[in-house]
């Protein structure tokens, strides 16, 4: 077990690298870093500080015999973080300020971000909100976050993604996951996919230039009997399907 505690200026920069395992991200008080590392091999592993960032990693390279951990790390709120796994999990339970995550198969779960990067091949995603940007790149793990305040960025294979309110620019690239948007309150929406359906929620009262395209799947509108005629800014949507059906719904 490796126990140290760091003082730091103010939110720290938390750079952790592990082969698996798994990594707690905790609140902590104002100034201080605790890192708590269970760990049979405690020799090979660097645990240090340079000026407001913490280090912890793994020495003997990915993948690696021995480089099983549990660690815990409690930190000031706003800290930001990097953090690369082969199979290791990672949850925050605090507010995080740029997040910076690169995972093959495990799964990652945090609350309220600044911003967010996230690259994983096989591993499941959840945020919270997102005050910023939020860039995803997944294979076959599923994906779910509550809002989006920037712009979102999404590629895909096969992993499910749903998503609450967007506010930014929105670009989705999906072979057969389904996509799902409670409320899209940007202006420039384009969401494609191959056998995936889409299903996007319009916030009203706007206009809004449409076009939607599929090969042998179906498409959804709002009754336009029932659907007010936009008087706010402009909102462009491109929906591309091969076999997957499109839905837009209109949302207050």
């Amino acid at each position: 077990m490796i126990e140290q505690t760091f003082s730091v200026s103010g939110p720290a920069e938390l750079d952790i690298s592990f082969p698996s395992g798994s990594l707690a991200i905790e609140s902590g008080l104002p100034g201080r870093v605790a890192i708590y590392l269970d760990t049979k091999d405690p020799e090979a592993w660097r645990v240090e500080q340079s000026g407001d960032t913490i280090i912890v990693a793994f020495e003997r390279g990915f993948p690696s015999r021995g480089g099983r951990a549990r660690i815990r790390v409690v930190t000031p709120e706003r800290s930001a973080l990097r953090a690369k796994s082969a199979s290791g999990d990672i949850a925050a339970r605090v507010e995080l300020g740029k997040v910076t995550v690169n995972t093959a198969s495990g799964e990652v779960e945090l609350g309220d971000v600044a911003s967010a990067a996230i690259k994983t091949a096989s591993g499941d995603v959840v945020l919270g909100r997102v005050d910023g940007e939020l860039t995803i790149r997944s294979a076959s793990g599923d994906v779910r976050a509550e809002d989006v305040a920037g712009g979102l960025s999404i590629t895909t294979a096969s992993g499910d993604a749903r998503f609450g309110r967007v506010a930014g620019p929105l670009s989705v690239s999906s072979a057969s996951g389904d996509v799902y948007v409670a409320a899209y309150a940007g202006e420039d929406l384009e969401m494609a996919t191959m056998s995936g359906d889409l299903d996007v929620g319009l916030v009203a009262g706007r206009t809004v230039k449409l076009r939607a395209n599929t090969l042998s799947g179906s498409v959804h509108l709002p009754d336009s009997r029932s659907t007010p005629t936009g008087t706010g800014p402009e909102v462009s949507v491109s929906l591309k399907s091969v076999s997957g059906d499109l839905r837009i719904r209109r949302v207050e």
